[in-house]
């Protein structure tokens, strides 16, 4: 079967003919390949150029655990971890085995925290020592173990709020810094609703119409 000298239409390869410009053509394809290729630098470059996960978190100011990282009690100075998947700085950390957080503080409550160029680390104020740092929970120990933790609430969690009486009230969010938003739903009679200011880096701010009144608040 004759091969007919063609050019493909997509991106210029030959369909080389022998004895019609044979070698130029294949010397053509080539070039056009390698134009085409692109290496590791070429991808991060146009990935970067686009847009990133990483720079959509930074953006919205996202970070903390997704799942898992639950904190418990231990026999020494460094709380037991599970595993999980969180955002610190946009870029994501997910170990395959429990992570090894290193001892909190003797004596004290602490508070848990990740960076992702530095790694965990605890400390006495509650508040993170960089933007983006993820919030992992609360440690009490006493001279030689942890005795009581707290874990962070997870990103797009629901917390259950209970109102103590009419009229505001606040309850802990447990994110380590102040929300980027909230969602309200009722599980009872009755309405929760937000105080003018909305929240802090603590606590959500609330008002109930009634005491006992219940509802779920999703967060981020």
């Amino acid at each position: 079967m004759a091969i007919v000298r063609t050019v493909l239409p997509r991106k210029g390869i030959i369909q080389p003919k022998h004895g019609d410009n044979y070698e130029a053509d294949l010397d053509t394809n080539w070039e056009l390949i390698d134009s085409l290729l692109q290496d590791s630098a070429d991808v991060e470059a146009a990935v970067l150029a686009a847009g990133t996960v990483e720079a959509w978190l930074q953006d919205r100011g996202l970070c903390g655990v997704i799942s898992g990282f639950s904190l418990s009690t231990s026999a020494d100075l460094t709380p037991d971890l599970a595993p999980g998947v969180l955002y610190a700085q946009g870029k994501r950390y997910a170990p395959a085995s429990a992570p090894n957080p290193g001892p909190a503080p003797a004596g004290s409550l602490s508070y848990l925290w990740y960076n992702a160029g530095s790694g965990f680390y605890y400390n006495l104020t509650g508040s993170p020592a960089a933007t983006g740092d993820a919030f992992l929970g609360q440690i009490i120990t006493d001279a030689t173990r942890v005795t009581g933790v707290t874990t962070a609430a997870k990103l797009y969690s629901h917390l259950t709020v209970t109102a103590p009486a009419a009229g505001d009230f606040s309850v802990a969010h447990w994110l380590g810094r102040a929300p980027r938003g909230a969602v309200m739903a009722m599980t009872s009679s009755g309405a929760l609703w937000f105080q003018p200011a909305l929240w802090d880096n603590t606590n959500l701010l609330l008002v109930a119409s009634d005491a006992g009144v219940t509802g779920k608040v999703q967060l981020w």
